[in-house]
Parts: structure tokens; C-alpha cells; sequence
């Protein structure tokens, strides 16, 4: 089926080819760069028949985003939420981030860290006085080696406080973790084990560390700072039904939690080439490999995902999985190109869209490279 979706896209080259050497004349003596002209609507065309060959397939409902060298080449919503009142996606529709909302938890992390407020090594107990647990530090927390269970994905330590019906919070998940026997699942640093207990306590750090609601904070100094105008986080006096379902852990953020639109997502992804937010020396850290106490290496640094693309060139990512929403951010950094998608899970292989995406711009450059 693959196949069958790419040879349906360069089908379309030699009659695009043939159109652009036949306005090649007409165009002569405007002020145009034929083969930026010539990219750009081989990417297009390419794109719609991708999105148009996937979503004909009922594998997509949701909005994506793709962006070469700064600049939005390709944007389109397809299909409806599954949710009642069940909506059709537009550009516009902003969607439960669910775990790619980890890389803004880490960044308000990393702000107070280039202020010298606080230190990767710090022990999270100079915080959060209550916690019993020995030699856990904000590092730990950031790449996911503190050894806390996960309260979502792994949640039978947390069964008997998960009962009720009362949406939980933060404070209740540290309350869990302070007065429950609720143990580590090893020593902290000595392995890798992805875990959102740990990006829910980042917040409460922040809050402890700055007097501000973790809420205001990242407004402030990361959304209002970029200008990301359509970005917020959840709360239960919102009206979101439209794009999500109810949840009691809903109410625990830093994990998750945050909704956006794929515009002010590519400001974020284009505002971390810049230092509006922390130093590009800090974000280098936040980019490389993480390392166990013993010094294995592992693919994730602080709050991304990290591999590498078929030419070893860098890809940093998150992806999200909650109450169905499944988007990714996936940035082709050493390339500058992104694909955001703000989707409801379903039969859908987000990596095969990403490398199709990649792979259209880059048979964008060969393919124009006479004009």
C-alpha cells in the first residue's frame, strides 16, 4: 500500500515538469526565483496527494503542518474528531497534546536552570520536603531516570488512590507518592524507564522555586513569549469536549495537558532555533543522549526523543498518546524542516507520513534543480 501511495504521487512530475518550462517564457523578467517557485509547487502537489491518498484510506483525521527552512509549505485538516458532538478538524482546531506537552515542562525547567535558580543535580527533596525518596534529582526527572513509577502507564502501585471520581491533581499525586508505601522501581540513575510521575512533579518544583502557578509561568515566559496565542492548558472549567473525552487523571499537568494548533506549534519548533526562551548552549544539553549511572546511553535527553534520520542527520521529536489524540512534533533539526500533526489515533503509522514528507522535499530539490 505504501508503494502504491508514492508511485501515485511522482505519477504527476513530468506534467508539472512540463508546466513549469512552459511558464518559464512568460515569467521571464519578473523578479521570481524559478526554482524556489519550482519546489514549492512540486511540495504542494506532492503533499495533497499524500494527505489525500492517506486520509482516502481512513487512516487520518486531523491537521498537519509541514515547514522547510522557516517557512509553512503545507498545511491542511482532514476528516473529524471522534468525539460528540463529532467536528470536522480545520486549521485552526487545537488539540490535546497529550505527551508532546513534556517538552514545554522541560524548557520552564530549563529557564529557571539558566537563571541559576536551580541545578540539574538538585535533590527534588529541597522542594518537595514531603517525598521520602533518597538521591532522586531534577535531571532524573528530566530524562526520565528517577526510578518513580508511572502513575498512567504503569498505574497498579496507584490502584487504591485511583478509585474515586474527584479529578485528581498534581499536590494529589505528590500527596500519593509522600503518605502511600509506593516504592521506586530502582535505584535512581541506574536505569531508563519513561515515566509521567516525574513530569508531574516538575511543576510543582517550579511552583515551589518561582510563586507561580505552573500554569501562569509557561504562559508567560514560554507562550506569550513567542506569541503562541491559541495555546492553553487544560482545566475542567474549559468546554473541550468537542476534541477530547473526561478522564479523572485529566487534571495532573506537566505530563500533558497543554492544547495548540499546528501554527503556534511551529513557533514553538521555530523559536527553540533561537534564544527567546534558554540559551542554545542549554538546549544543546537538552538535545543529546541521556546516560545511566553506569553510562550507557539512551535516546532521550531533557523532555525529547532523539534518533537519527537514513543520512544520520538529527531528528528531535515527542510523540503523544491520551484520551486519543495521538500527535507528534517530529524536527529534521540538521535540515530545519518540521512535521507537526494534531491526529486521533487510529490504523496510522505517524513515521511513514514523517519520512514520506522528508522524502518529497527532498525529491523537491532534484527534481528542480535545472530551473
Amino acid at each position: 500500500m505504501k508503494k502504491t501511495f508514492l508511485g501515485a504521487f511522482f505519477c504527476t512530475v513530468v506534467l508539472l515538469a512540463a508546466s513549469y518550462k512552459a511558464n518559464q517564457v512568460a515569467m521571464a523578467g519578473h523578479d521570481l526565483d524559478l526554482n524556489s517557485q519550482c519546489r514549492r509547487d512540486y511540495q504542494v502537489s506532492m503533499l495533497n496527494l499524500l494527505m489525500d491518498s492517506i486520509y482516502g484510506s481512513g487512516r487520518y483525521h486531523g491537521v498537519v503542518l509541514v515547514g522547510d527552512a522557516g517557512r509553512v509549505v503545507f498545511k491542511k485538516a482532514m476528516g473529524y474528531s471522534k468525539v460528540a458532538p463529532y467536528p470536522a478538524f480545520t486549521e485552526y482546531s487545537a488539540m490535546q497534546l497529550a505527551s508532546v506537552s513534556k517538552p514545554f515542562t522541560a524548557v520552564a525547567t530549563l529557564i529557571l536552570i539558566d537563571k541559576g535558580v536551580i541545578h540539574y543535580d538538585d535533590d527534588i527533596r529541597t522542594f518537595l520536603p514531603s517525598l521520602k525518596y533518597k538521591g532522586i534529582t531534577i535531571r532524573h526527572l528530566l530524562n526520565h531516570t528517577s526510578g518513580l513509577p508511572d502513575y498512567l502507564n504503569r498505574p497498579k502501585a496507584f490502584k487504591k488512590y485511583l478509585n474515586g471520581t474527584r479529578e485528581l491533581s498534581n499536590q494529589d499525586l505528590l500527596m500519593m507518592l509522600a503518605k502511600g508505601r509506593i516504592s521506586l522501581e530502582f535505584t535512581p540513575g541506574a536505569r531508563h524507564h519513561y515515566s509521567n510521575t516525574g513530569y508531574a512533579l516538575l511543576p510543582l518544583i517550579i511552583e515551589n522555586v518561582t510563586g507561580q502557578k505552573f500554569t501562569d509561568f509557561v504562559q508567560e515566559y514560554i507562550f506569550h513569549r513567542i506569541g503562541m496565542k491559541n495555546t492553553f492548558f487544560y482545566s475542567s472549567d474549559k468546554q473541550l469536549s468537542r476534541l477530547r473525552e473526561k478522564e479523572i487523571r485529566d487534571g495532573v499537568l506537566g505530563d500533558k495537558g497543554v492544547f495548540s494548533t499546528v501554527d503556534d506549534m511551529f513557533l514553538w519548533d521555530q523559536a527553540l532555533y533561537t534564544e527567546q526562551l534558554v540559551k542554545q548552549s542549554t538546549l544543546a544539553e537538552a538535545f543529546q543522549q541521556g546516560s545511566t549511572a553506569n553510562d550507557q546511553k539512551f535516546n532521550y535527553g531533557y523532555g525529547w526523543r532523539l534518533t537519527n534520520d537514513h543520512d544520520g542527520s538529527r531528528i528531535i521529536y515527542h510523540k503523544g498518546y491520551w484520551q486519543g489524540a495521538t500527535p507528534m512534533l517530529i524536527r529534521y533539526v540538521d535540515k530545519q524542516r518540521t512535521v507537526i500533526s494534531l491526529h486521533h489515533a487510529n490504523r496510522f503509522d505517524s513515521w511513514f507520513l514523517a519520512n514520506s514528507v522528508s522524502h518529497i522535499l527532498n525529491q523537491s530539490e532534484f527534481k528542480c534543480q535545472d530551473y
